[in-house]
């Protein structure tokens, strides 16, 4: 038998939010925000857009969302590897922590300094290993606004360096420039790759750039084309990590008054 009319009327694809934005997260991903249409994403789901409204009051909303879900993946991340000790603690392995060994001598054995230099290094390490994983992410993520896990991130960044016995003006100072450095070279790396030329991978990415800095003028480019072959060699991972080594380092010599 047919279903009646208030049945037909009735019956609707319905989506929990944790699906929605994880299927908003895919399509980041695949597409970047340009590419990301409650309509779209509706079709994705197989359902109406009313199923997307339902949880969501538009796409800013849904974007906010989705860089809370993976900030808060970030910090889970870094707790759940500090926790275990290594970066193979227990958890999604799409979420591991890169552990690159520290390549400054921090300059002390006290193990509060050095358990805090280690925290924010895990940390930074962990977001920004969420923000290579999704291009798009450093580019909308807040880390000191309107986004609950963000708020986390600078709280759970902000304690090692309160540990560390350094001011609060130091503290603030400190953990807005990790966040910042995290964010910008992130949003450096993801915005490179897409001007040199998204269609090719990344060693054809480097090999292009330089040979741009090959063909520079050798007077008034004389070390950039110095490091051409030395960028060809570079990992991202590892650069960050050394200009991260960097910062830590620095509050650390001030921990110790050596500012």
């Amino acid at each position: 038998m047919a279903p009646s009319r208030s049945t037909r009327s009735t019956r609707r694809v319905t989506h929990s939010r944790e699906q929605i934005v994880e299927t908003a997260t895919a399509i980041l991903d695949a597409e970047g925000i340009k590419g990301l249409t409650l309509r779209g994403l509706a079709a994705e789901l197989g359902g109406g857009l009313g199923s997307i409204y339902w949880h969501v009051a538009g796409k800013e909303e849904l974007v906010g969302l989705a860089c809370d879900e993976l900030v808060g993946r970030a910090l889970a991340a870094a707790e759940s590897a500090g926790s275990a000790g290594t970066g193979e603690g227990p958890g999604d392995a799409r979420d591991d922590v890169p552990s690159p060994p520290l390549e400054v001598d921090l300059g002390t054995t006290d193990p509060t300094v050095v358990a805090a230099a280690t925290q924010l290094r895990r940390i930074a390490l962990a977001l920004f290993a969420q923000m290579d994983r999704h291009p798009w992410l450093p580019g909308q993520v807040e880390l000191s606004g309107g986004q609950p896990n963000g708020l986390r991130v600078w709280e759970h960044m902000g304690r090692p360096l309160a540990a560390m016995g350094l001011t609060p003006r130091q503290q603030f100072h400190g953990s807005t420039a990790l966040l910042g450095y995290v964010v910008g070279v992130a949003t450096q790396m993801s915005s490179q790759d897409a001007i040199v030329d998204p269609a090719l991978d990344a060693d054809e990415q480097l090999d292009l750039v330089v040979s741009r800095w090959q063909d520079l003028d050798a007077t008034e480019f004389r070390w950039i084309r110095s490091m051409a072959e030395e960028f060809r060699r570079h990992e991202d991972l590892e650069q960050f990590a050394a200009g991260l080594d960097l910062l830590v380092l620095g509050l650390v010599r001030q921990a110790l008054g050596e500012d």
